[in-house]
């Protein structure tokens, strides 16, 4: 016959004592979720009590506990930055400013490009609404389904052009 010594046999009647004891001081229902009327969720019972909250069953939901507020006194504010020169922070150097506007509008000019020669390809494709029909397009609808999306995008790219070309008005200045 074994023996089993008494220590072995109290730790976890201790451990499941100090749980329960635990549970109770600090005043959560570690099994169940409650569902409180602004819509938030708790298994702390003293805001069960204060908010009238609802349990909620077969409920897949992680409880956070609340985290801990730093008091008024140990919430330390940044000074304000403080300007690198009298004009402000936000301010450019106009030979920074123009390397800019220079940058953008050659960005502009080569979105512009795309946008036209991909124009110049659809407007080809388009073949002015008689565009040629493919071979899976037995269905006469499905050929006029293909015309009016060509249509479409030959608009939007057309869009794009004009936006661009606004753009553009602005570094022009």
């Amino acid at each position: 016959m074994r023996t089993v010594s008494l220590g072995r046999l109290l730790l976890p009647a201790c451990l499941a004592a100090c749980a329960v004891a635990s549970a109770s001081a600090q005043d959560i229902d570690p099994g169940r979720v409650y569902r409180c009327p602004d819509n938030s969720y708790t298994n702390m019972l003293s805001v069960v009590r204060e908010k009238n909250c609802k349990p909620v069953d077969n409920a897949n939901i992680s409880v956070l506990s609340p985290s801990p507020v730093a008091p008024a006194a140990s919430r330390t504010r940044r000074p304000a930055l403080s300007p690198r020169h009298a004009s402000g922070p936000d301010q450019v150097s106009s030979g920074a400013q123009s390397e800019r506007d220079a940058e953008a509008r050659q960005l502009l000019e080569s979105e512009l490009q795309t946008q036209q020669a991909k124009l110049t390809q659809q407007l080809q494709e388009y073949n002015n609404g008689q565009p040629q029909r493919l071979g899976n397009e037995r269905n006469y609808q499905t050929y006029l389904d293909r015309v009016q999306s060509m249509k479409q995008q030959i608009d939007l790219t057309r869009s794009n052009i004009d936006a661009l070309q606004r753009e553009l008005q602005h570094y022009s200045k």
